[in-house]
């Protein structure tokens, strides 16, 4: 049985009514500055609930901690936790600069503990076809893989939660760091490493410091291209999509978090149906890699890579060049 405690109630809500329903998973305790919200949540959980992160780490019936915090706090909360020997899993993006990124991965590998990073759309059973696909090359030689989403934000969700959301301190950017993370890291997932990156970014409908619309261009280390799109200006949530295609075939997920697509190939679809994936969410995950020292899907280096690349992207956009992934 792996022991689990979640800090951050705001989004560790869900997160904590699925480590209730995953076996071999156990809740032993929720954090959350606010008081009100932690008694409530514990209450409602039936678990202990503290203020006090220091207290729920010093709890010898805690093995893992998952940290569901504003993007920017990530590094600093997983570093407590893996000092006191607590495995992490931060949720998406692992926080806002790779600086902070390198902090923890470096904490956790001094305390010998496991850290995860939580993009849900990876354990979608026909996102992790796509990738296996790729990887064993049934759709030939990769040409262009494209990841989309338009949806919609209202000024208000920008101010809820003391207005952190579309700040670069606390959220790292704007409609690609908060909601496009989940496409960055899944376009990397599938077209593997990239060499190149140009981006644009604007504000166009809100009053934040990041942006409300970003584009980009990726040149991948394959010799295949890449776009993504991603705005919260449209006038309500349509999409989430990605699309990739080779010599051989393509695939295109409709939606990225369901996992529904289309597939065009002789054969393709049979070929993907013939691909099981065992492990549904990032709760599963960390109890393999804790139970039966499995690796988990995302680590911090592969959560790092995300954040590399949307690093690249604002660079780009801010001094108006193609930046090479080389580049320090």
């Amino acid at each position: 049985m792996v022991r689990f405690a979640v800090v951050g109630l705001g989004m560790g809500r869900g997160r904590s009514h699925l480590i209730q329903k995953t076996e071999g998973a156990e809740l032993k305790c929720v954090i959350d500055l606010n008081e009100e919200l932690a008694k409530k949540n514990g209450e409602e959980l039936n678990v202990e609930w503290t203020t006090n992160l220091d207290e729920a780490l010093s709890r010898g019936d805690i093995d893992c901690v998952m940290v569901m915090t504003p993007s920017g706090t990530h590094a600093e909360l997983g570093i407590r936790a893996a000092k006191a020997g607590k495995h992490v899993i931060t949720t998406k993006p692992m926080d806002v600069t790779t600086e902070a990124c390198d902090r923890l991965i470096s904490a956790c590998d001094e305390a010998g503990v496991i850290l995860a990073v939580d993009y849900q759309s990876r354990y979608v059973e026909n996102n992790y076809r796509v990738a296996e696909a790729l990887k064993r090359g049934w759709l030939g030689k990769p040409i262009l893989g494209e990841v989309r989403f338009k949806w919609f934000r209202s000024d208000e969700y920008f101010k809820h939660g003391n207005g952190w959301r579309g700040t670069w301190k606390m959220d790292g950017g704007g409609s690609l760091a908060n909601q496009g993370a989940h496409l960055l890291d899944l376009i990397s997932w599938f077209m593997g490493d990239y060499q190149s990156v140009y981006g644009e970014t604007a504000i166009m409908n809100h009053d934040i410091e990041t942006e409300d619309i970003g584009l980009a261009v990726v040149n991948f280390k394959s010799g295949a291209k890449g776009v993504i799109v991603g705005t919260t200006t449209f006038p309500e949530s349509v999409y989430f999509s990605a699309e990739v295609h080779g010599t051989d075939g393509g695939i295109l997920i409709d939606e990225v978090l369901s996992g529904k697509m289309r597939v065009i190939g002789n054969g393709l679809q049979e070929r993907l149906d013939s691909i099981e994936d065992n492990v549904t969410s990032i709760i599963e995950d960390m109890v393999g890699a804790v139970e039966n020292g499995s690796q988990v899907r995302i680590d911090g280096r592969e959560g790092r890579r995300t954040v590399e690349l949307l690093e690249k992207i604002y660079q780009s956009a801010k001094e108006g060049r193609t930046i090479q992934a080389s580049e320090s």
